[in-house]
């Protein structure tokens, strides 16, 4: 099955700030698994800690393709990886995963705060493909 990887990368932006971690102040990673399926995301409120690396890893497990579209990203110096790529980039606008598909973020929170997420496929948010991100 062939998978397709949309990344649209932005510097403008609002919500959640990350900076590099070097290895002397290194915390061990708040990693989770985000299941996307057809029309929900599981969880639906992913929980982080203010300065603590975090680690999402996305995966289509619907029939369609979904995506991932949340302001707390566009400004966001983050790493995705996946079996066949690597980027590092400064902001992300849009993850999209085709059926099968997946993807790994890492980032450092560094703002407390709530902020919305969602699929924004034509009707996919509608259905209920939406959650939040909390930085505690």
């Amino acid at each position: 099955m062939r998978r397709t990887l949309i990344i649209l990368l932005t510097m403008a932006g609002l919500g959640v700030l990350a900076v590099p971690v070097s290895p002397s102040s290194e915390v061990s990673p708040t990693t989770l698994v985000v299941d996307m399926h057809e029309f929900r995301f599981r969880p639906a409120v992913i929980r982080l800690q203010v300065g603590r690396p975090a680690t999402l890893r996305l995966v289509n497990r619907g029939q369609l393709a979904h995506q991932i579209q949340t302001d707390a990203f566009r400004h966001l110096p983050m790493t995705i990886v996946g079996e066949a790529s690597y980027v590092e980039a400064p902001g992300l606008e849009v993850l999209r995963l085709q059926p099968g598909g997946a993807e790994t973020l890492r980032f450092t929170p560094r703002v407390r705060g709530r902020v919305r997420f969602a699929c924004t496929i034509e009707g996919h948010q509608e259905a209920g493909m939406a959650g939040v991100i909390e930085v505690r």
